[in-house]
């Protein structure tokens, strides 16, 4: 069960689209219900709230003064969910957040605080990207927080029962927020993880670009409450976010699947990473992903040899491609046998399984039988290089080779390609992407 409690003060319009979103999505759900604590509102939402009770079965706290975050420990001992989910009340709930947020805590045990935001703010937020890691099990991504994930989040309901946790409140201006720092550090100290979700599965209106140009006065008031980005700040981050191109998030090769912005911290060329996209952390970059494509479109390899399939969707790249040519075939090895399931059913999904050899196996275990035109090294870093001298003997003379990850910041791979150019061993290009693509031959074939 996942009980929901919604944090309100002063932002009637704002609660009227959360609470829209929540019985679009959920209440009539099995195994949910609903809590409104309202801090003390003035402007309407009290009788927007005394409408809602008399018309649905949720539950509102109304309490005599602003308590800020504190205002969540009146609700959260009447919750009966096995999880308690902190929402504020700027929040749109997506169609699958709740299937999402079940998935997720079935599947990670140690997982003790999960946001229903990505850790790469969304194209309409004037945010900042968060730092974290990729975490994976049966076909599940989340992202691992390095800091805190913010106040609205879900939280197993022992972490309050059984070990007294409880939000509180920051006070250092004329608003009162919840202290989503200490929050998060005390679900850690508790011996859980707190993540980040894979992608947005609610609107964070709070943040967008349109909410602060409609209520400016707010939310200058607002950031002055929060020395740690002030007013100026708060300013600089939209102006930032004005001037970003408003971007086609698509790839030309995977069309159907949702794409988000790229995740990297180092700019490229003085470019944000995030001008660029991708479907998760560890798959190439989607515009890498439509290269290959369309360079296998190009180049009409007849052996394709892939390292580090990961969950398929290079294959599938690729795999379409071949498709479209009309000959041509892939391998692709892979040693994560999670991720080879998820690559089995992506290459299915595509319907390119018929020309794809998706091994579970490692690529030093690999003995190939034939030769290859292309070649992608997208396994293990450490591996990369070891992986090129172990296949050279299994490349035609004109063979295509591509390196991914060759950016500075990948220096295990970055710099063992810059030696092998030194050393004459290969020619070809590093091209600008976030983490970087080398494409190239043979400078001296067998």
């Amino acid at each position: 069960m996942i009980s929901t409690i919604v944090l309100n003060w002063n932002r009637a319009s704002l609660l009227k689209k959360t609470m829209d979103s929540y019985f679009d999505t959920t209440h009539t759900r099995a195994g949910t219900e609903l809590f409104v604590v309202d801090n003390a509102s003035t402007d309407g939402s009290r009788e927007y709230l005394h409408q809602l009770e008399s018309a649905s079965s949720i539950h509102v706290i109304y309490l005599s003064e602003n308590i800020g975050g504190a205002a969540y420990n009146h609700a959260i001992p009447l919750a009966q969910g096995d999880l308690i989910h902190l929402s504020e009340n700027d929040q749109e709930f997506l169609p699958g957040w709740l299937e999402h947020v079940v998935q997720s805590f079935n599947i990670f045990g140690d997982l003790g605080q999960l946001s229903l935001f990505s850790d790469v703010p969304t194209d309409e937020e004037a945010w900042e990207p968060k730092p974290s890691h990729l975490r994976f099990s049966r076909g599940k991504i989340l992202y691992e927080a390095h800091g805190n994930v913010g106040t609205s989040s879900i939280i197993r309901s022992t972490l309050f029962r059984d070990r007294g946790l409880k939000v509180s409140t920051i006070e250092l201006g004329s608003f009162k927020f919840p202290n989503d720092g200490q929050l998060s550090s005390d679900v850690k100290s508790a011996g859980y993880w707190v993540a980040w979700s894979d992608r947005y599965y609610v609107r964070n209106l709070g943040h967008e670009i349109a909410e602060f140009e409609a209520n400016p006065t707010y939310y200058e008031e607002n950031y002055s409450s929060k020395p740690w980005v002030g007013v100026e700040g708060g300013r600089a981050r939209i102006d930032q976010q004005k001037r970003l191109p408003k971007i086609r998030r698509q790839s030309i090769a995977l069309p159907d699947l949702p794409a988000v912005p790229e995740k990297t911290a180092h700019p490229v060329h003085g470019k944000p990473a995030r001008l660029w996209s991708m479907f998760d952390g560890f798959t190439a970059e989607t515009e890498v992903l439509d290269l290959l494509h369309v360079l296998v479109r190009l180049i009409k390899p007849e052996r394709v040899l892939e390292t580090g399939t990961w969950l398929g969707l290079a294959s599938c790249a690729i795999g379409s491609a071949l498709v479209a040519n009309g000959f041509g075939r892939l391998t692709t090895l892979e040693v994560n046998a999670d991720a080879h399931l998820c690559a089995l059913e992506n290459l299915k999904r595509f319907r390119i399984e018929h020309v794809v050899d998706a091994l579970l196996l490692s690529s030093m275990d690999f003995t190939p039988t034939v030769k290859f035109d292309l070649v992608l090294f997208d396994s293990e870093l450490a591996l990369r290089i070891e992986e090129f001298h172990r296949f050279r003997q299994w490349l035609n003379d004109e063979a295509v080779i591509v390196f991914h990850d060759t950016a500075p910041h990948h220096r295990v791979v970055g710099e063992a390609v810059k030696a092998l150019v030194a050393k004459g061993v290969i020619v070809g290009l590093d091209l600008p992407t976030p983490r970087g693509i080398f494409l190239g031959k043979l400078s001296s074939p067998s």
